[in-house]
């Protein structure tokens, strides 16, 4: 299945190239046929006879002449587009790359013309003084340069917002889909921790009886905030707490986790449930071998404008590289997933293995400050 997808997207790639360059093509022949049109009225004006052949093989020269250049001008436009920021470093730049597509033109100009009036027995073909040829050519080419790079800088702010829109669309229908599924399967909260309250009033087991408690606490916390898409990375911190709890309880001194938390990056907005499954991913691959003692290292600081993530283990680290590590487990694909459609480009994922060995999850995002829900757990 993934395959067939594959080829049908390359397919539809391939299409939609054909296509865009099929409409390219149409746009040059139009305007080599309007500066045909354009040149002939002239000379009619003037009352020069000359056969319309001549500036017909001219003008749609220079048009599939300037097609030919177009796909390195539209990759350096497109590389070091002009900005606010920019602009007095991009604005020389493309002045002087400018040049090279002038004198380019120009000489296809010149070439193609040479050997059509040769093909066709129209005896040799004079440019005249090339000496004048290139600055009188480049006053039009460095007009129909700009209008190439404020068409392309348009349709690709237009291709954007649409993308973008259509990444909002469907991350707002994926969430209505994902609260749709959470209703079909949802317990009432109220039942749920009432049947735990009323399983650990029986049980005599302190351990289990603890366990029971900070599980009540996880699910509390997470039903609080099950409509959040992000919650600060403090909240975040409260609602790991119980897991980690249950997690000792559970292995005992098997099971050392370390947190270095920096105070100024308790506020920043994270995903909400996004430490959880990488925690327990940690815990579950620290596990695999049952002599050694597994250790947790959970660590948190801003970047700048950015906040870094770290969850590391000493498990056995990737046996792969990092792109299949991430789609083979559940916890990782979904956590990779959800910082797509939440982030898009702006944030990064890593898995590295540590000089000591092990797995290193590092997350970076943008800094979103936020506000510490203090109140009280309902």
């Amino acid at each position: 299945m993934d395959t067939w997808r594959s080829a049908a997207e390359r397919a539809g790639l391939r299409h939609a190239a054909f296509r865009r360059w099929g409409l390219l093509t149409v746009v040059a022949t139009l305007v080599g046929l309007l500066n045909f049109s354009v040149t002939v009225n002239d000379r009619r004006a003037e009352g020069v006879q000359r056969p319309a052949a001549y500036p017909l093989m001219w003008e749609m020269t220079a048009a599939y002449a300037f097609l030919a250049l177009l796909p390195p001008l539209l990759a350096l436009i497109r590389r070091f587009p002009i900005t606010r920021q920019t602009y007095r470093s991009r604005v020389p730049l493309h002045l002087l790359a400018f040049l090279p597509f002038s004198v380019c033109h120009t000489l296809l100009m010149w070439g193609s013309r040479t050997f059509l009036y040769r093909l066709l027995g129209w005896g040799p073909y004079d440019y005249g003084d090339m000496r004048y040829r290139f600055p009188m050519e480049a006053g039009k080419q460095l007009v129909a340069y700009v209008g190439v790079y404020a068409v392309t800088t348009i349709l690709d702010y237009v291709g954007r917002e649409g993308e973008r829109e259509l990444r909002a669309a469907r991350l707002e229908r994926e969430l209505v889909e994902a609260r749709l599924a959470i209703l079909k399967t949802q317990l009432n909260p109220h039942f749920l921790f009432n049947t735990l309250h009323m399983i650990a009033s029986h049980v005599r087991d302190p351990r289990a009886e603890a366990m029971i408690a900070h599980l009540s606490d996880f699910l509390r916390l997470t039903l609080r905030h099950s409509q959040a898409q992000e919650v600060p990375l403090e909240t975040e911190l409260d609602l790991l707490e119980p897991y980690l709890e249950i997690m000792k309880a559970r292995f005992e001194d098997r099971l050392l986790v370390e947190q270095q938390i920096a105070p100024d990056a308790r506020r920043a907005l994270v995903p909400h449930l996004l430490l959880q499954p990488l925690v327990e991913n940690a815990i579950t691959h620290a596990m695999d071998d049952h002599r050694q003692t597994a250790r947790l290292r959970l660590a948190a600081a801003l970047r700048g404008d950015r906040l870094r993530l770290v969850v590391e283990d000493n498990g056995p680290g990737l046996a792969v590289e990092t792109g299949s590590a991430v789609g083979r487990g559940i916890g990782l694909t979904n956590t990779s997933e959800r910082l797509r459609h939440l982030y898009g480009m702006q944030h990064s994922l890593s898995l590295t293995t540590p000089p000591g060995g092990g797995l290193r999850i590092e997350i970076e995002l943008p800094l979103r400050p936020g506000l510490v829900d203090a109140g009280p757990v309902s």
